[in-house]
């Protein structure tokens, strides 16, 4: 029997692989628009920690960046501030070198202008008693200094006595003042070249007392100097000491005594005059 043989026909060949074809199409787009949204949601996710991580980055540098900055600026604030202030050392060191040269300069005038062989002291410290009373001086006996030996100074144009030297060491001195209890000192009046003995008040007063003036002397208070008065070779007479700033006549006495402030307050001045000889 025979067996006949269908044949296929050529549309429905074409049309399947047209079909074929769409179905691999179809497959193909849904597959990347799959992989499209898996990508865009992967990456929705993803974003908000790739920012955080890209800012803090980004932030953490430059916060690196700024303490970096800061810490170079404060050194070089801290090196300024250092420049700066070894340049006010050094100006103030200069204004010190100046001031002392010329107060030098006017000591030495003063100096050569007085008639008396002089040593020129600093004073080192106060005295061991009391800081007003007494104080030390940097010359001694390997200066020429003796006890007894008249102490001046210079200040705002007064040469006035000072006090004495007391006692006498190698290389420093002990001055009693002129404001001493323990110094005696013959004076003399400005105006009535009345005579008397002066003695210190004390620290305290900062003042000294002239004794055994008569009470018919009439006294400028205020405006009477006060000057030395003594008849030795170590302690020459006209000597500046002070000026009277109160007279107190007592009962039954015929002397007067006259309160009188030192022309030259120590506390004033860090160098004295030691005369050695006229």
């Amino acid at each position: 029997m025979d067996v006949k043989t269908k044949q296929v026909s050529p549309f429905l060949v074409y049309a399947v692989v047209i079909a074929i074809c769409v179905v691999m199409l179809v497959f193909s787009a849904i597959n990347y628009y799959i992989n499209l949204s898996v990508k865009f949601i992967g990456n929705l996710l993803l974003y908000p920690m790739t920012l955080v991580s890209k800012v803090s980055t980004e932030l953490f540098g430059s916060i690196s960046s700024s303490w970096e900055n800061l810490t170079k600026g404060m050194d070089k604030i801290k090196a300024l501030e250092e420049e700066n202030e070894s340049l006010r050392e050094k100006v103030a060191l200069i204004e010190y070198y100046e001031t002392e040269n010329k107060r030098l300069q006017i000591l030495l005038n003063v100096v050569q202008s007085i008639s008396y062989k002089v040593e020129v002291a600093n004073i080192i410290s106060a005295g061991f008693d009391s800081a007003e009373e007494t104080v030390i001086i940097d010359k001694g006996t390997a200066h020429g200094i003796t006890k007894n030996m008249p102490v001046i100074a210079y200040f705002m144009g007064n040469i006035a006595l000072i006090g004495v030297v007391r006692e006498a060491y190698l290389t420093t001195s002990i001055v009693e003042t002129v404001v001493s209890p323990n110094l005696n000192v013959g004076v003399m009046l400005e105006s009535s070249q009345e005579t008397g003995i002066l003695c210190g008040n004390g620290k305290f007063n900062n003042t000294a007392t002239v004794k055994y003036i008569s009470e018919t002397v009439d006294v400028k208070v205020g405006t009477e100097k006060v000057y030395t008065f003594s008849r030795s070779l170590n302690f020459p007479p006209g000597l500046l000491v002070g000026t009277v700033v109160l007279s107190k006549k007592r009962e039954r006495s015929k002397f007067q005594e006259l309160i009188v402030k030192p022309a030259i307050d120590i506390k004033n001045i860090s160098s004295v005059m030691v005369i050695k000889h006229r």
